[in-house]
């Protein structure tokens, strides 16, 4: 992988994407503008960066642990080369509007490695060579805390 990560600026007011810690994860990247974001809406915040991926990697925006929204976007491949944009939900104030103000850190960049394995459809009884329990879920847990089998 390259030494930098480059990236440009659509707009002199944009914020330049930082790391706090020389060796954290995640490169934080911040609102170019004003957002209120109503109770159980969401916007489209701008960052005003274009960001280039390095070959090899994508890039995985992830919410920062500050904060108390969910973030609706998620991967940007190594070819993409528009501005990098954030979905944001305010779900956690029932009552209120969420304010995101220009220059606020809303979400953080994960450089993650890929691979391209070639995608082969097999017929479903020999997908997997031993059987187990797990899957009648799909991942997802139905029982309610308190209720026992």
């Amino acid at each position: 992988m390259e030494d930098k990560i480059k990236f440009s600026k659509l707009d002199k007011k944009a914020r330049i994407p930082t790391r706090n810690n020389y060796n954290d994860a995640g490169i934080d990247l911040y609102a170019l503008g004003v957002y209120v974001i109503p109770s159980g809406g969401s916007a489209i915040v701008r960052t005003g960066i274009r960001i280039r991926i390095p070959k090899g990697y994508f890039g995985l925006i992830k919410p920062k642990s500050k904060n108390k929204y969910l973030i609706g976007a998620g991967v940007i491949d190594e070819g993409y080369q528009g501005e990098i944009l954030i979905k944001i939900f305010n779900v956690d104030n029932l009552t209120d509007a969420l304010s995101i103000y220009h220059g606020m850190g809303i979400a953080q960049l994960v450089l993650i490695p890929t691979i391209y394995p070639e995608i082969d459809e097999i017929k479903n009884n020999i997908l997997f060579e031993d059987e187990t329990n797990r899957g009648s879920t799909g991942g997802i847990v139905t029982q309610l805390e308190g209720e026992h089998e």
